[in-house]
């Protein structure tokens, strides 16, 4: 049940972390699952230089992962995960099965990245030039999103050895940080997070992790009020019609606000001119998504719309 994000850089050691991790809960009498994107059928590494392949590709993984979050095992999605929007998306799958959720991020520097590469069979290797796009893409994570912890922030380098106890792993001296096979990736921690939930006469004492509840945007709700969709897709095309004339006039990083939200969360951030098709792509998205939760309160749809451009607008 409980779900574990692998996000990092390409060729960072991310498969060789999540084996060892795969084996501590394996230690720990734990069924563990881990979906890897290169388990897809018809993966292959070019497919990064394709969107439209790209996009089949986390389809792919996010219903994986959604079949697969049951009471009895641990899943790992191993795979790059370096859109911010897509990491929530697989949040929304845990919160939904109220379990526990974590993050692991390992971003190791290019120079790091090309020379675990090397290190690859020839035919499991990216081309240097797909490394290097998508390290440029890579959204890092930040904890001041909900989805985004506990981060667990994995330090790698090319050492084939671990740091010596006595060093702290801040490196703060010159030295240089372990191989995937000797870091340090909080196994012991990361277990107890995830695992550690007991039942003691009645009460539920959480001793790691705590497990996520579902809120109204993500309970399922079997009937929608009448008028449902209709304020629904009302709504969510003032939005866009507000963004696509405000933003003839805007500077880039201006805030472009959006009347009929909450305070607080009634802006956009204006990063560059967007198209109608754009818009619209991520207007259905979110139709789609809300369906699982009908609402009429026309300011509670306005707010919704407004975060999740804010999520998904790069």
């Amino acid at each position: 049940m409980p779900l574990i994000i692998v996000t990092g850089h390409p060729a960072s050691g991310k498969s060789t972390i999540v084996d060892r991790l795969a084996q501590k809960f394996a230690e720990s009498q734990k069924e563990c699952l881990v979906i890897r994107d290169d388990t897809y059928g018809s993966f292959s590494r070019k497919n990064y230089e394709f969107a439209n392949k790209e996009k089949d590709l986390r389809s792919w993984i996010r219903s994986e992962v959604q079949q697969n979050l049951t009471k009895n095992k641990v899943v790992i999605c191993d795979g790059l995960n370096y859109i911010k929007g897509y990491r929530y998306e697989l949040f929304l799958a845990a919160k939904m099965s109220k379990t526990t959720y974590c993050v692991i991020q390992v971003t190791p520097s290019a120079d790091t990245c090309h020379w675990l590469n090397e290190q690859k069979p020839e035919e499991e290797r990216y081309s240097r030039e797909i490394i290097d796009q998508l390290l440029m893409r890579y959204e890092k994570p930040d904890t001041k999103f909900r989805w985004e912890k506990p981060l667990f922030e994995v330090k790698i380098g090319k050492a084939e050895k671990a740091l010596p106890a006595e060093i702290d792993d801040d490196m703060s001296i010159d030295l240089e940080y372990p191989a995937p096979r000797f870091a340090n990736i909080f196994a012991d921690e990361i277990v107890d997070w995830i695992c550690n939930v007991r039942d003691f006469s009645g009460f539920l004492l959480i001793l790691g992790g705590t497990e996520l509840t579902e809120n109204q945007s993500t309970q399922t709700v079997p009937l929608a009020p009448t008028n449902f969709l209709h304020e629904l897709d009302r709504c969510t095309q003032d939005v866009v019609t507000v963004l696509l004339n405000a933003q003839r006039t805007a500077v880039r990083g201006q805030n472009l606000t959006i009347p009929g939200a909450s305070e607080g969360s009634n802006q956009v951030k204006f990063l560059k001119l967007r198209t109608l098709p754009e818009l619209n792509r991520l207007r259905h998205q979110f139709v789609n998504m809300s369906k699982k939760d009908p609402m009429t309160d026309k300011e509670r749809i306005i707010t919704g719309f407004v975060d999740f451009l804010n999520c998904n607008l790069r």
